[in-house]
């Protein structure tokens, strides 16, 4: 140890929310006052102030402590001053590694006010300082204990805990941890749905979001002015986010331990989820037939070609969904027309007779039998009475339509406003040319998204106008729906539970409704 005048001092300065309700006895002004106070009594040199404000002592990742080992590394300092032990730290093992290993090693010399400490004047300091660490460590696992209760406590509510909502929504300003819906985007998750609903894969909605030129979550998220990429996977968990719907799901993730950060997700049964928390964006029955396409989907990803009565087809001896292959090459030449077969997996293991359905033929039987079902079933007035109460719905919708398309223009209006008087104040040098730029930017790209929306609203209008100056649709849709030529796998899989195929090459259609 050099002599006491040798001694180049640094204070380190520590405040988090694990102190509770000591926070004004804790704070960093009466840190710094006690440290300041012992440095001018004992005529020390101070070098340097390191100060972690908001940073927990269950981890030493902190910006002003790893600032504080940079300067013992170089030289710079000597000697380190804390109020008390905890500040330098909570978690007791690697407290232990600095005091025992790290600090004689590099001849520091650490001062500890308020526990009386002092590895340079009093030769029996780690006597007890082992058992001071395990006791600040067990403070700070108490209160992580007592965090995560309240943390729970609030999910169990139904309040949204997250810093950023999810696309879609935006954070409610009138009440706290409450999600009410982002006008400017909400229509964007609306077309993802329709659009996974109308047979288009998640890859192909992608695509059309990249070539919209629409802002991705994560870009949106940032007020990025260049666009983000939308992916498959952001995709993916949108459409199976049960938020959309009105319910917030939360206890997805958990830390590890309270001395990580590190986060695992858990099983699905363990989820905390609250319903009719917000407002919905989508209806129950459209997320509903969403989670049953995309469960279906899951079956038999190997085929690149999503077959009708794929996801539907079982073997009846082993119940295994039946897989939908063909043989694309033969003796090293590729086949032209390829004809697509049914087998078991468990075929190839001895468990079932080997199937090779002709799977065109089995489609073909099966949709015919749908179209004679459905003609002895309903009739074309049954079906009217129900076109017409879709009709009255559709109405409704209509009447929402025109009041967003109102507000999409308040909306656009306000903006311009807001560029007048920018513009105004950049021409009175009120603001600065980038200060106008940056102003300007984030106007236009708010007023594209509402702009993008005001198309999209008015061509829905026009449907809706089309719709009420045809009157052979209805007769015309109803048509179609018995006719049952090239049916929707949305309404194939409403109507069949599943197909079982036996031994002897029977189909049996088990459908999803009670006759």
């Amino acid at each position: 140890m050099p002599n006491a005048i040798n001694f180049k001092v640094a204070s380190y300065i520590r405040l988090s929310r694990e102190d509770g309700d000591k926070q004004e006895s804790e704070s960093i002004g009466n840190q710094r006052d006690m440290i300041n106070r012992y440095i001018q009594e004992n005529h020390l040199h101070f070098v340097d102030e390191y100060v972690d404000d908001g940073v927990s002592g269950t981890t030493f990742d902190r910006p002003g402590f790893n600032r504080l080992i940079e300067d013992i590394e170089s030289g710079r300092i000597n000697m380190i001053i804390t109020k008390d032990f905890s500040r330098l730290g909570r978690e007791y093992i690697q407290l232990g590694h600095f005091m025992e290993v790290y600090f004689p090693e590099h001849n520091i010399r650490y001062v500890a006010l308020n526990d009386g400490i002092d590895t340079f004047a009093n030769g029996n300091w780690n006597e007890l300082t082992p058992f001071r660490a395990i006791i600040n460590d067990s403070y700070a696992k108490d209160i992580s204990k007592k965090v995560r209760s309240v943390l729970k406590e609030k999910q169990k509510k139904g309040e949204y805990m997250c810093t950023v909502a999810p696309y879609g929504y935006q954070k409610d300003a009138r009440q706290k941890n409450h999600l009410v819906i982002d006008g400017n985007v909400a229509f964007v998750v609306k077309r993802i749905f329709a659009m996974y609903l109308q047979g288009n894969s998640v890859y192909a909605i992608k695509e059309y979001l990249n070539q919209q030129g629409i802002q991705a979550p994560s870009g949106y998220t940032k007020h990025l002015l260049e666009p983000k990429k939308w992916n498959t996977v952001t995709l993916q968990k949108m459409l199976q986010n049960q938020v959309y719907i009105g319910h917030t799901v939360a206890n997805k993730r958990v830390k590890l331990s309270y001395k990580t950060k590190k986060r695992v997700n858990i099983p699905q049964d363990q989820y905390i989820i609250t319903e009719n928390t917000h407002e919905a964006i989508i209806a129950r029955s459209d997320f509903e037939k969403v989670q049953f396409l995309l469960n279906q989907k899951s079956i038999n990803r190997k085929t690149k070609h999503d077959y009708l009565l794929r996801g539907l087809m079982k073997c009846k001896m082993c119940h295994h969904y039946l897989e939908v292959g063909a043989k694309l090459s033969r003796n090293g030449n590729p086949i032209r027309n390829p004809i697509p077969y049914i087998t078991c997996r468990n075929s190839k293991k001895g468990f079932c007779p080997p199937q090779h359905l002709n799977y065109k033929e089995l489609e073909n039987r099966v949709l015919e039998y749908l179209r004679d079902f459905l003609k002895t079933r309903t009739s074309k007035s049954k079906l009217a009475e129900i076109y017409g109460i879709y009709q009255q719905s559709q109405n409704s919708n209509q009447t929402k339509q025109i009041k967003e398309l109102a507000d999409i223009e308040m909306q656009i209006n306000s903006l311009n406003n807001q560029f007048d008087i920018v513009y105004s104040d950049r021409l009175n040098k009120i603001i600065t040319e980038s200060e106008f730029l940056r102003y300007n930017q984030n106007i236009k790209a708010k007023k594209e998204i509402l702009e993008n929306r005001r198309k999209e609203m008015n061509q829905i209008l026009q449907r809706f106008a089309n719709s009420n100056e045809e009157n052979n649709e209805m007769e015309e849709l109803i048509e179609n729906f018995l006719k049952f030529e090239n049916p929707p796998k949305t309404i194939l899989f409403q109507l069949i539970d599943q197909i079982e195929i036996d031994e002897n090459k029977n189909a049996f259609v088990k459908f999803a409704f009670r006759e």
